[in-house]
């Protein structure tokens, strides 16, 4: 028996961490605006700065100065999926950041194992808690 999730709950009034660098921004690349907006208002209510994407290629069109803190990326995503454009950060824009993969399909997720040198994955849906704990941990490592 799993324990009931806990549903995210936010308080606007309550104090927002400020990390290190303020210039330190996290990229979501997901298709889906509901997810792009949940996972951007949760982190940036932990005090980090997001910039939100619907594809690979929107990623790949922004300016790359400077690179964010991490990506945290659908891996099922249409054109270019996450798995490949993190293959192509890594050749084409190298040190390539730290990536969080996030995806429904745990054949995709397992697709990873020796592979992208990827940060973490979580497996939809997940706790925010969790995605907030990786991405606090590579502030923390700057």
């Amino acid at each position: 028996m799993t324990a009931a999730r806990q549903p995210l709950l936010l308080d606007a009034d309550a104090p927002r961490p400020v990390h290190a660098a303020a210039a330190e921004w996290v990229a979501i690349i997901d298709d889906h605006a509901s997810m792009r907006s949940s996972l951007s208002r949760a982190l940036r209510l932990d005090g980090f700065q997001v910039e939100c994407f619907a594809s690979a290629e929107a990623y790949l069109d922004r300016d790359p100065v400077p690179p964010p803190l991490c990506l945290v990326m659908d891996m099922h995503l249409p054109g270019m999926s996450g798995h490949d454009l993190a293959h192509c950060l890594a050749r084409a824009r190298p040190p390539s950041p730290p990536v969080i993969f996030i995806s429904g399909h745990d054949d995709l997720l397992a697709s990873l194992d020796g592979c992208c040198g990827h940060h973490g994955r979580l497996r939809k849906p997940f706790e925010i808690d969790a995605l907030l704990a990786l991405v606090r941990s590579l502030a923390a490592a700057r």
